[in-house]
């Protein structure tokens, strides 16, 4: 499949604010907590999705927020057009997939 793996260190950005939405991330080990402002609105941990819910918008949104790692962190993340990809090969699972997923935080600035 087409997920890359990454790590962050305690403190590491992983989205800024304004930034494109262009893949899904899934948490798998560690913590991150979601900033507007200063203002910590989540923390998110094993087993949590963020990113935007891809299958409700045509393009890409903005972020609405900062994510920034809290501990060490393994992510798998997605690219938006690659999960399409995926999902267009394979119905089945594309049907699946779609009544299953729970985005965790919707980061898509919808103002």
């Amino acid at each position: 499949m087409k997920f890359r793996t990454t790590h962050a260190p305690p403190g590491d950005t992983l989205v800024h604010a304004g930034d494109v939405l262009t893949a899904i991330y899934f948490i798998s080990r560690g913590s991150i907590e979601i900033l507007r402002g200063d203002v910590v609105v989540a923390i998110l941990g094993k087993n949590d999705i963020f990113g935007e819910p891809i299958n409700l918008y045509a393009r890409p949104g903005k972020s609405n927020a900062d994510v920034r790692a809290l501990t060490y962190c393994d992510l798998h993340k997605i690219q938006r057009e690659d999960l399409l990809e995926v999902l267009e090969m394979y119905p089945e699972f594309s049907d699946h997939y779609w009544t299953n997923l729970e985005i965790t935080f919707n980061l898509r600035d919808v103002s």
